[in-house]
């Protein structure tokens, strides 16, 4: 029964996150209550029937705590906080802390700052903090960068970023207020057993042994970190139930062999069993306490207290309890990937049919049950959130993981271990060094074998197909049976991709998609042909403007950009282009060129030379100006810079600037054109009125004068702006002056990305 109330109790967190549904928390200690009674008398026929309400009471609970997140970061500046310490993640030379702030005042406003607001930031590993500590100092917060779009691939992330950066320009700018001695005590031999990997072993075996011992992932290389996924060996690099169930169950062996000799009147067993449980949540918080690390440890730790008890336990029903136990404090916890997993991959294993011992290669044949069946398991989570599916994963898991299981990890914990003994430090940093090059070369050696391409996004249907598919393929007997659901899932899934692509790649209709990129521009546009074109690409680099722009694309099953035009040489608009030229085929690249020939910027021309290496034509301003103005089955004229750049005009005033028209209704895309290029174009005579503007530069008080919008008269204008910017954007004047014109005015830092399209009659309008 305790499995059923704990999927119901995480299937209502699941579905309350997304319909942001909200309710009193106390229901949900009510139904971990009720549930804990209920197991306690499982033996009951009678009590089995409390089950069906138990769940339903379950689920409502999860339906109501699911939305219990932290309040939203609105502003930027500078701010004196007061937070508690909730975890901290170190790296490579430095280390990630999440904070919970107590209280604090923005030093410009001297208003509050909201009780409980989630902050990050990033300091040196020697300064960090340990968990549970309350600092105090003067921080620059801005808001987390999260962008929200329209798309066939909705966002399911069960924990959105809705806090703030927190930077610390020196250490000396906070102070440890209050330092618990059991956290101090642990950080500072974690610190130890750090210091000692980092100085006793090559930096590549370093980075594995803290991953193993310390939970410390970011010690990884980025590109080690990404063949170990592709592989499907991450879980043996970071500390999961694997890891936590082979030492607790060694510590209780050892325990074991200890006490069997000296014990009088009391069950070996029993004692060992005893002392093994604050060993076992001891090393959890000493392998740095992720919630897959806790949900294994607390596990171990209720069967190890049903073994003192005497009692015998059910896998299944120890593993749902340590969900509920672990996650009804905190339900954000039970919102993480990396839980979920854990759980479902626990239950595909705890669910497996049993393999009769007298089968030859009974070891292998389970092993190879196993791997299959954990992979089915996490499929649909895996595909949905991370885009791929580690089908090699199968076959690493079989041939490399009991080599990671039993020599690596009991290596790395040893080597840990010399800390204290240092006599043993070369040989068995020797082992482990030896050891950790031989799984290494192995991982890389399966690297070549994954598939290269991301897998496509899946839309709702597909996504419902896969899980659905992956069900069946669990509870199925024979491999007729299999070969069954995987032909029909096939069929199921292709019949909804080609539904997604009717849907996707309109024709006959005008699609402008402004997408939500932060603190920049990229506007998506399906022509009636079905051609496509970009306008800008946002940021580059590591900010996630480049990732939601390919990820919508993918989404709508587009490979193809038969248009892409670079307004201006700003990163914000350009910056995303190196992914694009990279993954996609492109058609034509228009460039006003000002950034190739007067500022001589030599990464736009590695991305031109790049481009037409791969067949893409490149088109500048007086080519622009001069060509038909049709494209994609539209009106489509470029305006300015025309007849060519301006040189004594800055990048945004040299901005391409785009009127597309399609049957009575028209858009003006401006790229960050300022005043003065605006002046030119309405004594030229260029700004007609326009159905839809995109506003200039983000709104900035630079632009959109009022002749210009009295010469444009836009019904719906689009703001994009990144939230909590440092620039102020949009400007209040802007928007008033918008409005005062009959203006509709949509802002991405407020309603996400917006989509208008058209049928040339009538606009129709989605947030």
């Amino acid at each position: 029964m305790l499995p059923w109330i704990a999927a119901a109790w995480l299937g209502g967190l699941f579905v309350g996150a997304q319909w942001e549904l909200s309710a009193g928390p106390a229901l949900a200690g009510i139904a971990c209550a009720g549930a804990l009674l209920v197991a306690v008398q499982a033996r009951d026929l009678g009590a089995r029937l409390w089950g069906v309400p138990l769940s339903c009471l379950a689920f409502c609970c999860g339906l109501g705590v699911a939305h219990a997140v932290p309040p939203p970061c609105s502003s930027a500046g500078d701010a004196q906080v007061i937070a508690r310490v909730e975890s901290v993640r170190h790296g490579l030379g430095d280390a990630r802390i999440r904070l919970r702030a107590l209280s604090g005042r923005w030093l410009e406003s001297g208003q509050a700052l909201p009780v409980d607001l989630d902050l990050t930031a990033r300091l040196d590993s020697a300064s960090a903090p340990p968990p549970g500590s309350i600092i105090a100092g003067r921080a620059e917060l801005r808001p987390r960068t999260e962008l929200h779009n329209p798309s066939p691939h909705p966002d399911l992330s069960l924990r959105r970023g809705s806090g703030c950066w927190a930077r610390w320009d020196e250490t000396s700018s906070f102070e440890v207020l209050e330092a618990p001695a059991w956290a101090a005590a642990i950080d500072g031999a974690r610190a130890r057993v750090r210091r000692h990997m980092s100085d006793a072993l090559p930096a590549e075996v370093a980075g594995v042994a803290r991953a193993l011992v310390l939970g410390d992932g970011g010690a990884l290389g980025y590109e080690q970190r990404q063949t170990i996924a592709a592989v499907g060996l991450a879980h043996l690099f970071a500390v999961s139930g694997l890891h936590v169930a082979l030492v607790s169950g060694t510590l209780v062996r050892s325990m074991h062999w200890l006490v069997r000799g000296a014990c009088i009147g009391f069950d070996p067993r029993r004692l060992a069993a005893a002392l093994g449980i604050p060993l076992t949540l001891l090393h959890a918080l000493f392998a740095g306490g992720s919630p897959s690390a806790w949900r294994a440890a607390i596990t171990a730790a209720l069967t190890w207290g049903l073994v003192v008890i005497g009692r015998s336990s059910s896998a299944s029903a120890v593993t749902a309890a340590a969900a509920l136990i672990l996650s009804a404090p905190d339900p954000a916890i039970a919102l993480r990937p990396a839980f979920l997993l854990s759980i479902v991959a626990t239950s595909a294993i705890l669910s497996a049919p049993r393999i009769s011992p007298s089968l030859r290669w009974r070891r292998l044949r389970a092993s190879a049950t196993i791997s299959a069946r954990t992979l089915i398991a996490t499929t649909p989570l895996v595909w949905w959130w991370f885009g791929g599916i580690p089908l090699i994963g199968w076959l690493t898991n079989i041939l490399v993981l009991p080599f990671g299981s039993w020599v690596v990890i009991p290596l790395a914990h040893l080597f840990a271990v010399t800390t204290s003994f240092p006599g043993a430090t070369e040989t068995i940093g020797a082992a482990l060094t030896i050891a950790v090059h031989v799984l290494l070369s192995v991982c890389d050696a399966f690297a070549p074998l994954t598939p290269t391409r991301r897998l496509p996004p899946l839309d709702v249907v597909q996504g419902l197909v896969v899980l659905a598919s992956c069900l069946l393929l669990l509870v199925a007997r024979s491999w007729r049976h299999r070969a069954a659901v995987l032909f029909v899932s096939a069929l199921l899934w292709f019949a909804a991709n080609r539904a997604l692509v009717a849907r996707e790649q309109p024709h006959d209709v005008l699609r402008v998609s402004f997408v939500d990129v932060g603190q920049g521009d990229a506007t998506l546009i399906d022509f009636p042909n079905g051609q496509v074109a970009l306008v800008d690409t946002g940021q580059g680099g590591r900010h996630p403007a480049g990732r939601e722009l390919r990820g919508l694309l993918a989404a709508r099953r587009r490979s193809r950009i038969d248009l892409l035009v670079i307004t201006h040489g700003h990163p914000d608009h350009y910056g995303g282009l190196p992914e694009l030229i990279d993954e996609l085929e492109i058609g034509e690249l228009w460039l006003n060129g000002q950034l190739l020939t007067e500022e001589n910027d030599g990464a736009m021309a590695r991305l031109v030379t790049s481009a037409m290496a791969r067949g893409t034509r490149i088109r500048f301003a007086p080519e622009l100006c001069d060509r038909p103005s049709r494209f994609g089955g539209v009106h489509l004229e470029v305006l300015w810079p025309c007849p060519r750049y301006d040189a004594a005009l800055g990048l945004n005033d040299n901005s391409i600037a785009l009127r597309l028209a399609f049957g009575r209704r028209s858009f003006l895309l401006t790229g960050d054109l300022e005043r003065e290029s605006e002046q030119l174009l309405i004594a030229a005579g260029r700004i007609r009125s326009s159905d839809v503007l995109k506003v200039a530069h983000h709104g900035s008080r630079t632009s959109t004068s009022a002749p210009f919008v009295s010469a444009a008269r836009p019904s719906v204008a689009v703001i994009s702006s990144g939230a909590g910017n440092r620039y102020g954007h949009p400007s209040p004047q802007v928007v008033a002056r918008l409005r005062a014109a009959g203006a509709q005015v949509l802002r991405t830092d407020v309603h996400g990305g917006v989509i208008i399209a058209t049928d040339g009659e009538r606009l129709d309008i989605r947030r």
